[in-house]
């Protein structure tokens, strides 16, 4: 497992370097594919692109607060130094539409702005994933199946366990998902990406939550934090396609337009 390496005496992490990878892809995506959807926008898509920058800005504390809470209320210690991908998704999205809402005289709706968003987000989040494995966290329980990998000395699994022993490598199996659901939303999610990629996005991360098993903190509850916010997403997706699908039949318009 390479942790770091180094270049003209500079030494780089993968790490950093994914996740760093995975935001810029995401943001690049979503600017090609909101000048490509909606060409006599300019105006407006530059506001938009403006108030995602903001809101990944402000998505990075908020990972990070959002792991120290679970975290606290599982060991009674407030202590900065993880990050949650939730915590930085829910506090993005939700910066993000008010920031939107605030544009007036909008051609373009909150909800199509997420549409398009959400085909983006499972891309770069793919990377980060990726950039997860190298640097050990994230990491699973102990396997002996095929797919089983051994981090090597000083990692953090193996600082976890305190010996060398076979993983699963649940951050792989959560960028291939991502991959899976990126095309899926190309392919099939046209203007309805958003509550899509809520439905499997969340279906996604509670299947991987059962093979996981690095320190998460705790809500109180049997399920895992991730799993709880999982499950009211999936809720608010099914509630908004419902919406949607009831709004379309009522005018006799297309639900998959």
């Amino acid at each position: 497992m390479l942790q770091s390496f180094k270049v003209a005496g500079i030494t780089f992490y993968p790490y950093s370097l994914f996740l760093i990878a995975g935001a810029v892809v995401c943001f690049l995506m979503f600017y090609f594919l909101t000048f490509k959807r909606h060409t006599d926008c300019f105006d407006e898509n530059l506001f938009a692109m403006q108030a995602l920058v903001i809101s990944m800005g402000i998505a990075v504390p908020s990972s990070m607060l959002a792991d120290s809470l679970f975290k606290f209320l599982e060991s009674g210690i407030f202590k900065l130094g993880g990050a949650t991908f939730y915590g930085g998704l829910l506090a993005a999205i939700s910066v993000y539409s008010i920031l939107l809402c605030i544009k007036k005289n909008r051609k373009i709706t909150v909800y199509e702005r997420l549409s398009d968003l959400s085909v983006c987000i499972p891309a770069g989040h793919s990377l980060g994933r990726v950039g997860c494995f190298f640097g050990g966290c994230c990491f699973g329980k102990p396997t002996d199946c095929v797919f089983g990998v051994i981090f090597p000395e000083d990692s953090i699994p193996y600082n976890y366990y305190g010996k060398l022993i076979a993983v699963h490598p649940t951050q792989l199996y959560e960028a291939f998902l991502l991959i899976a659901i990126f095309i899926f939303l190309v392919i099939c999610g046209k203007n309805n990406s958003f509550p899509l990629y809520l439905i499997l996005y969340g279906t996604v991360r509670i299947f991987i939550e059962f093979f996981r098993n690095d320190f998460r903190g705790s809500v109180g509850l049997p399920l895992s934090p991730a799993q709880l916010i999982s499950i009211l997403l999936i809720l608010t997706g099914v509630t908004v396609i419902s919406f949607k699908y009831n709004k379309a039949v009522g005018t006799d318009k297309n639900f998959l337009k």
